[in-house]
C-alpha cells in the first residue's frame, strides 16, 4: 500500500558516521517509486536539495534546554504527548504515514503517535560505562527502551548489536532487523580528478606517507592507544610516516594533545579537525591505509569508505568488526600498542599484502547497491 513516509535527517554533518549513514539510507529510499518520501532536514541543511524528492526544512524544538527537560520528564513518566511541539512542526509532521529515522532520536515521531521505525546503532554505554556520565547512561537507557517499546521494527547493522537489544532490553527477535548499510552512493562509483590530489596534499600540508584515521574525539574511538602503537614505529623503526587524524577537536582532544606532545611526536602527528566533505576521498586514496583502532563499533562507516575506495585497512578485532571486514583487513588488539604497531608496520611493509586487501575489500563492497538496501529496508517499513 502506497504511504507517505518522512526521513528524518536531523543529524549535524560533523557527527560523525551516522551523518554518513543518513546519507546512504536517502540514497537508497529516494530510488524507490512505491512510497512517497518527505524529507525532513534543518532550516539550513541542502545536501538533499537535488534528490528530487519534498524536502520540508525546519528547526526543532527539541534541542531547547526547555523542552529537553519536558522529553525527559515524559520518558521517566512513559508519556508521549507533543505538547511542547510548535504548531508549525505539528502542521509539518500531520500527513505522514510513518517515519523512519535513521537516528537513535525520540524526535517527533516518539510524541506523534504514528508508526515509526528506528535504528539503534550501538549500546556501548553497556560495556564501556565509564566513558558516560550516570546522566548519559540514564538517558540512554530510558530513549533505548521507549523507542524499542512503541517502534514498528528497530534496525541495526550487525547480529552483535541484535543480540544486545534481544539481552539489554528485551525485545523480540522479529522486532529487529540486520540491515547493512552500504557507503554513500557516490563513493561506490566515485572517479578522482587527478588534478586535485596535488591541490588537497597542499590544502592540507599532507606527507607523502600517512596512515589515515578519522573519527570524533571520542574515548572510545581510542585515539591515546593508537598514538602509543604509532610512537613505537617512530622510535624503533626507520619508516618515515606519518600519522594525520582528523574530525572533532573536542571530548577527548585536550589529552590526545597532551599525549602527542608527552611523546614528542609534534612533527610527525598532524590533527586536521575537519575535512571539506569533498575533499575526504582524496585523503582516503592518498593514505597508506586506513586505521581503526576503536574500542567498541557496530559497524564502521570509514572502513566501507576505505573499502570502496581502495585503501587498504588495518582494524580492532572488537564487536562487529570481524564480521563486517571478513579477509578484508588486517585486525589487531586495539588494547594491545604493541599489536596495533605490528599490524600497522606489516601493511606498511607488504606492498603485496596491502594491494591484495585493497581488492578485497573492494570486492566486499562491490555486492552492495542501494538498490539491495532499498529493499531490505521496504521490507522492514511494509510489515
Amino acid at each position: 500500500m502506497h504511504k507517505k513516509i518522512g526521513i528524518l535527517t536531523f543529524y549535524p554533518m560533523h557527527g560523525g558516521g551516522i551523518f554518513q549513514y543518513i546519507q546512504s539510507m536517502v540514497d537508497a529510499l529516494s530510488v524507490d517509486k512505491t512510497n512517497t518520501y518527505i524529507i525532513f532536514a534543518d532550516i539550513n541543511d541542502d545536501r538533499f536539495d537535488g534528490y528530487g524528492l519534498e524536502v520540508r526544512k525546519l528547526t526543532p524544538s527539541n534541542r531547547s534546554t526547555l523542552n529537553q527537560t519536558l522529553i525527559f520528564s515524559q520518558l521517566l513518566l512513559g508519556m508521549r504527548e507533543s505538547f511542547f511541539l510548535r504548531d508549525d512542526e505539528k502542521q509539518a509532521y500531520a500527513d505522514i504515514d510513518l517515519f523512519i529515522s535513521p537516528a537513535t532520536s525520540v524526535y517527533p515521531h516518539l510524541f506523534l503517535k504514528k508508526p515509526f521505525v528506528f535504528t539503534l546503532h550501538d549500546m556501548q554505554e553497556k560495556y564501556y560505562p565509564h566513558a558516560f556520565t550516570w546522566t548519559e547512561r540514564f538517558k540512554r537507557e530510558l530513549r533505548n527502551r521507549a523507542l524499542t517499546k512503541s517502534a514498528k521494527a528497530v534496525i541495526c547493522e550487525s547480529n552483535y548489536v541484535r543480540n544486545d537489544i534481544m539481552n539489554f532490553l528485551g525485545a523480540n527477535s522479529d522486532k529487529i532487523a540486520v540491515i547493512q548499510s552500504p557507503p554513500p552512493d557516490f563513493l561506490l562509483r566515485y572517479e578522482a580528478k587527478p588534478d586535485n590530489f596535488a591541490a588537497v596534499r597542499q590544502k592540507y600540508g599532507l606527507p607523502e606517507r600517512y596512515i589515515f584515521y578519522p573519527a570524533q574525539c571520542w574515548f572510545h574511538k581510542n585515539h591515546i592507544q593508537l598514538v602509543e602503537a604509532f610512537n613505537r614505529i617512530v622510535t624503533e623503526t626507520n619508516e618515515d610516516v606519518f600519522l594525520i587524524l582528523s574530525g572533532s577537536q573536542q571530548d577527548n582532544y585536550p589529552k590526545l594533545m597532551a599525549k602527542i606532545q608527552e611523546l614528542g611526536l609534534e612533527y610527525r602527528i598532524k590533527h586536521l579537525g575537519y575535512i571539506d566533505y569533498e575533499d575526504i576521498p582524496y585523503l582516503y586514496k592518498m593514505a597508506r591505509m586506513l586505521v581503526m583502532p576503536t574500542l567498541f563499533e557496530s559497524v564502521s562507516i570509514p572502513i566501507y569508505e576505505a573499502f570502496a575506495l581502495g585503501v587498504p585497512v588495518c582494524c580492532s578485532n572488537v564487536v562487529a568488526l570481524p564480521e563486517q571486514v571478513g579477509d578484508a583487513a588486517l585486525i589487531f588488539n586495539p588494547n594491545d600498542p604493541i599489536d596495533m604497531s605490528q599490524k600497522m608496520l606489516q601493511l606498511l611493509r607488504d606492498e603485496a599484502l596491502a594491494a591484495e586487501l585493497a581488492v578485497r575489500g573492494q570486492q566486499r563492497v562491490s555486492s552492495f547497491d542501494h538498490k539491495g538496501y532499498s529493499t531490505n529496508i521496504l521490507s522492514v517499513l511494509e510489515k
